[in-house]
C-alpha cells in the first residue's frame, strides 16, 4: 500500500515537472528575440543621421523608436514572467558552472577570486531549472 502511494506521488511530481518545463524550447527561442531588442535599445543612439532630415523630425522618430522598443521589452518580459521564465543577473556572485558560462577572465581588485565580475548576457530560469546560463567574465587573480 505504501509503495503504491509513493508511486502515485512520484508520478504526480513528474507530471507537474513536465507541465512546468513543457514550454522550454518556445521560451528559449523567445530569448533570442529579447536579446536583439535589448541590444537594439542599447545602440539606438548610434544610428546614422541623414543630412536632409530636420532635427525636430529626427527627434520625434528617435523618441518613438525608443519608446516602442522599451514597451516591447516590457511586454516580452511580462509574457516570459507569466510562463515562469525569469531573468537572473549573477554579477558579484561566486562562479557556479551550473548556472554560469565563463566567457573570459578579468582582473578586479574589488572582487574575490572566482567571482562573476562582468555579465555579457544574463541568465534565464524556468522555476529552478536553468534555461540559459549567464555568459560571464570571471575574476582571476
Amino acid at each position: 500500500m505504501a509503495e503504491n502511494d509513493n508511486t502515485i506521488k512520484r508520478y504526480k511530481k513528474e507530471i507537474d515537472s513536465t507541465k512546468e518545463f513543457a514550454i522550454s524550447k518556445f521560451a528559449k527561442d523567445l530569448l533570442e528575440v529579447r536579446d536583439i531588442l535589448e541590444k537594439a535599445n542599447e545602440h539606438i543612439n548610434k544610428l546614422k543621421i541623414e543630412k536632409d532630415m530636420n532635427l525636430e523630425d529626427l527627434s520625434t522618430q528617435f523618441d518613438q523608436i525608443t519608446k516602442g522598443m522599451a514597451m516591447t521589452s516590457t511586454v516580452m518580459d511580462t509574457v516570459l514572467k507569466r510562463f515562469g521564465v525569469l531573468q537572473f543577473d549573477p554579477k558579484g556572485e561566486k562562479f557556479d558552472p551550473n548556472i554560469h558560462e565563463a566567457i573570459f577572465t578579468l582582473d578586479d581588485p574589488k572582487l574575490a577570486n572566482n567571482t562573476v565580475g562582468a555579465v555579457m548576457q544574463s541568465g534565464w530560469k524556468i522555476g529552478d531549472r536553468v534555461l540559459r546560463a549567464a555568459k560571464v567574465g570571471i575574476v582571476k587573480k
